[in-house]
Formats: structure tokens, C-alpha cells, sequence
């Protein structure tokens, strides 16, 4: 059996490519029109945030509203030592996530809620060092939805488009 520390990072992104190609036409993951370009525009934008992940306090990472496993599933395989919880409330996108983490063997869980529900959850609320969302809402709504999940000191990344606002309090 292959385990995480066994496998290259680049091996294990591009399994993780080859399984979202494979399944993205059954469970509607990303834009047809993107599966040319899902390593630059999909990975590689998720694994931006590599630095400030690593670099970040010890402790669990959340990526909310994970859908395809953007940015979560990227940064878990770079970032192995850290646990990762992939927050997905549609059952199709679930499912995939169930499989990546199984097939890649991510230091990860998927928990199928809603980052609103998650955030009421005693298990969940405060309780991570990383919280991340890439597509999840609007960026000032997205950095308020993620807050409750984060613990004090903890890092909320939010990712946002060149037309974007940024919040505030960012």
C-alpha cells in the first residue's frame, strides 16, 4: 500500500489531475473548458497559497465549500503533516472528495456541511489553524462565512479575483 510520505507531491497532483478528469464529466466539478488548462488554472492558483499554509501555526486546515478539492486537496498533498477537513455539503462532490482522500491517501476527512452549519458546530468552530476558500462566495462575504471556523491566531485565505475588493479587515 502507498502512503503520502512515499509519494511525491508531483505524482500525487498529477493522480489528483487525473482523477478530477476522469470524474469531473460525471459529477460536473469544473468548466468543460477548463479540464485543458485545470493544472494552471485550478492547481496551480491553489498552491499559491503554499507559503503562508506551510508557514502557518500548527493545528488542522479546513477548506470550506471544497467542491472539486480547490484549494484544499492541492495544499494537503504538499502539506502532509498537516490534517485537512474538506467541507462539502453536495453529496456527487462529496463523494469524489471520499475518493481522492482514499485514492491519494490525504492526511484529510471530508465533512459534508454547509460553512454556515460548520461554523455552529462545536467540532468544527474555532478549531483550525488554516481556514481557506477559493470560489465559495464574493471575497468580503467569503473571509466573514470562514471566521467562525478559524482558531485565535489562525490564518482565514481567502482567494479573490483581480476585480475583486478586498475586505476591510483582511
Amino acid at each position: 500500500e502507498t502512503s503520502w510520505f512515499l509519494v511525491k507531491p508531483e505524482d500525487a497532483l498529477a493522480a489528483y489531475a487525473r482523477l478530477l478528469r476522469w470524474w469531473a464529466p460525471r459529477v460536473d466539478l469544473v468548466a468543460p473548458g477548463d479540464l485543458a488548462r485545470l493544472e494552471s488554472r485550478h492547481i496551480d492558483d491553489s498552491l499559491k497559497a503554499r507559503k503562508i499554509v506551510v508557514s502557518a501555526p500548527a493545528g488542522a486546515a479546513l477548506d470550506a465549500g471544497s467542491g472539486a478539492g480547490f484549494p484544499g486537496v492541492p495544499l494537503a498533498i504538499v502539506d502532509p503533516g498537516r490534517s485537512w477537513r474538506l467541507l462539502e455539503p453536495r453529496a456527487k462532490r462529496a463523494a469524489f472528495l471520499d475518493e481522492v482522500v482514499r485514492e491519494l491517501d490525504l492526511n484529510a476527512e471530508v465533512v459534508r456541511t454547509t460553512t454556515q452549519r460548520a461554523a455552529t458546530d462545536p467540532s468544527l468552530a474555532g478549531a483550525h489553524a488554516v481556514v481557506t476558500a477559493r470560489a465559495l462566495a464574493p471575497p468580503s462575504v467569503a473571509f466573514e462565512l470562514v471566521a467562525p471556523l478559524v482558531s485565535p491566531g489562525g490564518l482565514r485565505i481567502v482567494w479573490v479575483g483581480s476585480d475583486s475588493e478586498i475586505p476591510l479587515d483582511a
